[in-house]
């Protein structure tokens, strides 16, 4: 699936580009923001592939919140103001939506959007020639390495990412859905919108009366499995 973030500050913006992508069903969305402050706390908690962003919100500007991140998804401006499109493709956004967007147009932003994933994968198999080992973080004034098998657990907290061993905790220096990426090849597990956890960390699991579970590690942390994260996670341990 192709995770995807909406964000308009008017409702029926929002709704008509629910509508286009319920056409397409390789598009899930994953979140739904109405000002720049909700984008980027999105964009730091959750793994979104395509970004569809009004450019005139309240909040936070879009601008300075795309040219921050490390590893952007993919933008796709949308707006009533033709005069923002420079600015737009000065921070590589792939497309550029004049509202209100006609289901032609619109396919040809998911044209381009597909081209672009499968270009973005072909780099990424070439690049990444090794599975990733360890992470640095900053401890004081040095730099403190941590093997993988090292952290029992990643948790988004207070707008920080912090990165768990057994007894210790570090600030890290990035977000949430880039641990996620780097360990998509390791025994590593999202389990909610703010926890990715070590399976080989896993002490016990406790069922709770709402559908979630309780997943406890062996440094006696107590994160949350979400519902929509269950059956997965019962596929890759059979419990």
């Amino acid at each position: 699936m192709i995770t995807v973030l909406i964000a308009d500050d008017e409702k029926h913006a929002r709704e008509r580009l629910k509508d286009l992508l319920a056409a397409y069903d390789m598009f899930e969305i994953q979140g739904e923001a109405q000002n720049g402050d909700e984008v980027i706390k999105i964009l730091f908690s959750e793994k979104i592939d395509v970004a569809f962003l009004d450019i005139n919100m309240p909040g936070v500007s879009v601008f300075n919140t795309i040219s921050s991140l490390k590893n952007p998804p993919i933008i796709i401006f949308q707006t009533a103001y033709s005069e923002y499109a420079v600015d737009a493709f000065g921070i590589n956004a792939l497309d550029y939506l004049l509202k209100p967007v006609s289901e032609d147009r619109f396919k040809t932003a998911v044209d381009k959007i597909l081209v672009e994933l499968k270009t973005n994968n072909i780099q990424t198999a070439h690049e990444k020639k090794s599975q990733i080992k360890s992470f640095s973080v900053k401890s004081g004034s040095i730099i403190k390495i941590i093997p993988i098998e090292k952290i029992y657990h990643i948790t988004f907290e207070d707008g920080f990412c912090f990165i768990y061993t057994e007894k210790e905790r570090f600030l890290a220096d990035n977000y949430l859905n880039y641990y996620e990426e780097e360990l998509k090849d390791s025994d590593f597990f999202r389990t909610n919108r703010k926890d990715i956890i070590n399976l080989d960390y896993i002490s016990s699991i406790h069922p709770m009366f709402n559908g979630n579970y309780i997943i406890e590690l062996k440094n006696k942390a107590q994160i949350t499995l979400s519902r929509r994260r269950t059956r997965e996670l019962k596929d890759i341990i059979k419990f």
